[in-house]
Formats: structure tokens, sequence, C-alpha cells
């Protein structure tokens, strides 16, 4: 599926258990809000392209995000969707590399987007916000590697 392909029955739910769901309670995302900049995109809006340089990860707050690559064709593909609630571009941030995929508003959607600058400032201002965001982040990179792992058995079994 591409951003052309895009249309009202298309599922909400993710496609994998790759994103991991985020529950920072009123307070905490609320600290999040004060230090990030909340962006409101229509549906069809790239985010970041693959091999753009990481610059932040994103909270959806509302709508859904597509993360898109290309086959070997070129031929661009739908290979997970973000909703409410998730949080994506994590690593490339952490890991400062160039994105591995494109992202795209699948609906319209609200973002929080979170920069290196904004993860220092809550580090000062707002340590607990921090902490839980850590766990978060933590628990994506086990849900990553689990599922990278299951993919990589099933290939081998193959």
């Amino acid at each position: 599926m591409t951003l052309d392909d895009i249309s009202n029955d298309m599922p909400t739910e993710k496609m994998d258990p790759w994103f991991v769901t985020w529950d920072f309670g009123g307070k905490s995302i609320d600290a999040i809000r004060k230090h990030a900049e909340e962006m409101e995109l229509k549906a069809g809006s790239t985010i970041f392209a693959e091999g753009d340089s990481s610059d932040a990860m994103y909270f959806v707050l509302e709508g859904m995000v597509l993360v898109l690559t290309k086959d070997e064709k070129g031929k661009e593909q739908t290979v997970s969707i973000i909703t409410e609630g998730q949080s994506f571009g994590e690593i490339g941030l952490l890991c400062r590399q160039s994105r591995l995929a494109t992202t795209a508003a699948g609906l319209d959607v609200k973002l929080l987007k979170v920069t290196l600058e904004t993860l220092e400032r809550l580090e000062k201002e707002e340590p607990s916000t921090i902490i839980q965001i850590y766990k978060v982040l933590a628990q994506t990179l086990a849900e990553q590697w689990m599922t990278a792992r299951h993919l990589h058995q099933e290939d081998q079994s193959t």
C-alpha cells in the first residue's frame, strides 16, 4: 500500500508488535507537551523520508502513521501502522543514524516531536518523566529485538 492508496477503510490497528504503547499518565504527558513541539499533519503528509537525518522522535496523540519502505522493485509498501499512544523514530534519534524508512500520516495526525534537546531539558526539569520515557524506549527496543529474533528463526527453519 502506498500513500496514494490511503482510503477510509484502512485498518487502524497496528500490523505487528513492533511499536509499544506508552502510558505516561496526565502529569507526564503534560510535562512532555510543555517541552515538545506539537504538530498537526493532514493525511498523506510525509513526516520524514528514508535516508533523512534523525533529528527527533514522535509520539502519536491522534490519528495514524504509516511506516513505508520500498521493495526490491522500488515500489513503496506499508510495513507497519502506528496509532495513538505509540511512538516512532526513537532508534534513529538515539543512535544518530539516518532514517531507515519513510513515515507519513495515514489519517490526519497530531504528534509530539521530541528532539535530543527536549530529552535533555526533561532530564533536568522532569526527571520522573524522562525515566518513564526511557522505560518505554527500552521496552520498544526489547520488542523489536524479539520480533527480529523470531523472524530470523523463521528464516532459518525454511
